[in-house]
């Protein structure tokens, strides 16, 4: 322990929130031990956690290094999360508009941590940690006996009586042994975080690439499972592999977690631009290059937070990241995560399930516009490399046309289609279209802005010339994004929640480099590179594409002999 490193154990006590309330302090630097506590005679239980930590750190001096470890998980995420700037921005206002409480000691925060390194660390309150248990008996007493703001010395030196597990009394140690086995019984709790001296473990969590619900579902199992089952601990990352070079991270606890298995996105943010390979001002598209490296960056930041094990959540080329992360030693657990259903090694991935039933919905709202006004619409959907989302949406819509990366188009084909269907009275036509689609002898459509490309445009095309072969109208929808957000289907929430069950199972068992996998019914896992190793693309002779050629659809080409319906 360096001379310039404090540790520093908080907790407070109320009775009433608000009412008679105390709080107390254990200030640790190298063999010297501090007790301080307090108490208000009207006030909450919030307000003493923060009081405690408030008088702790007007104990040490300037420019000193703090561990500060807190019972309390909004108080740590206070700070983890940066939240007293946001209110400080805001004027001291909530984002509901309503004024901060206990602004006072908000503010004092703000100068106390501007002099000192202040680590904040969540501990496990009641009984479960023998160092806050200390405290929370100094802040009762303290609360209790309304007159004693600090205890006298002799008590300070030795509170074997009040720490569980210390047998010895004071006349049968000297002040130097009763220092020691204070400072060991110390850092056994920080070790430990548990009366059982179970060591806690610590896992690291980011989401990476595009958005999409169901994350957040992950997130809370992966916090959870960790929690309830195994005693560990899960510090989350912000934006993606950008939080992990920089080290952007805070402790996620069950609190934060909670009520979140609803929610769309992503509490921690992603990005699909940060390689840490290729870590470049602006970001990367290209996972595959290796130009300003800072993996080492990655996992310098990992061994900060005492991190066993990398969660990286992802798709493609997220989990291509993994891999390569996990070939310069770093342990990695994959979950897969995209709406486009293309990683080979599971048969399902999350996410899928939500952008078919949104493309759905939106589909079976065109058909009443298209039916009204006797016009072909066209829906775009994603589908970068694989047709799945307008396979299965446009079957679930009624989809008349179904046109996928898998299977270059003729628009003769589709022309033809349109007018067969005139012939038989119906005055409208459904084509669903992946982005990545295309006609016979062209390639993927790319809107280009700058040095960055992007997929799109392909519906659009499709209906100016369908306007310009026929004599009927013709509009385009793009549903885009849409189809990332909102809250996700309840398949994909208790898929997502299976998914990140596994991940804390792998790594109890130490099974690491792995990506957990849906195999029938069954969760699984396979190693990431076999996970990375293609791209699964819809089979064209399947089952699923034979069910819907034999109800009319057309692919807008030949398929096994068919006209394509």
């Amino acid at each position: 322990m360096s001379n310039a490193e404090f540790y520093i154990y908080t907790d407070g006590a109320c009775s009433g929130n608000p009412g008679p309330g105390g709080w107390a302090a254990v200030i640790m630097h190298g063999h010297s031990v501090q007790e301080i506590s307090g108490h208000e005679e009207k006030t909450t239980n919030q307000r003493m956690e923060m009081k405690a930590a408030i008088e702790a750190l007007r104990q040490i001096p300037p420019g000193s290094k703090v561990k500060l470890y807190s019972d309390s998980a909004y108080l740590v995420n206070c700070f983890k999360q940066g939240w007293m700037k946001r209110w400080q921005i805001n004027g001291w206002m909530t984002s509901k508009g309503k004024p901060v409480e206990n602004q006072d000691l908000w503010r004092e925060f703000l100068e106390l941590i501007k002099i000192n390194e202040v680590e904040w660390i969540k501990v496990k309150g009641h009984g479960g940690d023998q160092m806050n248990e200390r405290c929370d008996h100094l802040a009762r007493r303290t609360m209790e006996n309304q007159g004693v703001a600090n205890l006298e010395e002799e008590q300070k030196m030795c509170p074997e009586s009040d720490i569980p597990g210390q047998d010895q009394k004071c006349s049968e140690q000297s002040e130097e042994s009763t220092l020691d086995a204070h400072e060991n019984t110390f850092k056994k709790s920080i070790k430990t975080g548990v009366s059982n001296n179970r060591p806690v473990r610590r896992l690291g969590l980011l989401t990476g690439g595009g958005d999409c619900p169901g994350l957040n579902a992950v997130i809370r199992a992966v916090v959870k499972g960790a929690g309830y089952n195994y005693n560990s601990e899960v510090v989350g990352f912000n934006n993606g592999f950008k939080g992990l070079v920089e080290n952007d991270a805070f402790l996620i606890d069950d609190f934060t977690v909670s009520g979140i298995i609803s929610r769309g996105g992503t509490i921690l943010g992603t990005s699909n631009r940060d390689n840490p390979f290729d870590y470049r001002p602006g970001g990367s598209s290209d996972y595959r290059q290796t130009d300003n490296d800072r993996s080492g960056d990655a996992v310098e930041n990992l061994k900060k937070w005492d991190i066993e094990c990398l969660v990286i959540i992802g798709g493609d080329g997220s989990l291509l990241l993994a891999h390569r992360l996990s070939e310069i030693g770093v342990p990695v657990i994959g979950i897969p995560k995209t709406i486009d259903n293309d990683l080979p090694a599971t048969d399902v991935t999350f996410g899928f399930d939500s952008a078919v039933t949104t493309a759905t919905e939106a589909i079976d709202k065109i058909h009443t516009t298209a039916e009204s006004h006797h016009r072909i619409m066209v829906v775009e959907v994603m589908g970068r490399d694989a047709g799945f989302i307008a396979l299965e949406a446009g079957m679930a819509g009624g989809g008349d046309i179904i046109l996928i990366p898998e299977l270059p188009f003729d628009y003769s084909h589709i022309v033809e289609k349109i007018e067969e269907r005139q012939g038989r009275g119906k005055k409208y036509s459904i084509i669903v279209v992946a982005e990545g689609a295309y006609p016979v002898g062209g390639e993927p459509l790319y809107q280009v802005k700058g040095a960055v490309k992007r997929l799109g445009g392909i519906g659009s095309q499709i209906s100016r010339e369908i306007e310009n072969r026929t004599d009927m109208e013709s509009r385009a929808t793009v549903l885009g994004h849409l189809q990332r957000g909102g809250s996700p289907t309840s398949y994909d929430r208790v898929l997502a929640t299976r998914f990140g069950v596994k991940a804390v199972e792998l790594f109890q068992a130490e099974k690491y480099n792995e990506m957990v996998c849906l195999k029938g019914t069954k969760i699984e896992s396979v190693p990431l590179g076999k996970a990375v190793s293609g791209t699964k693309r819809v089979d064209l002779f399947s089952e699923q594409v034979r069910a819907a050629l034999a109800v009319g659809t057309s692919f807008g080409a030949p398929i096994n002999g068919s006209s394509g319906g």
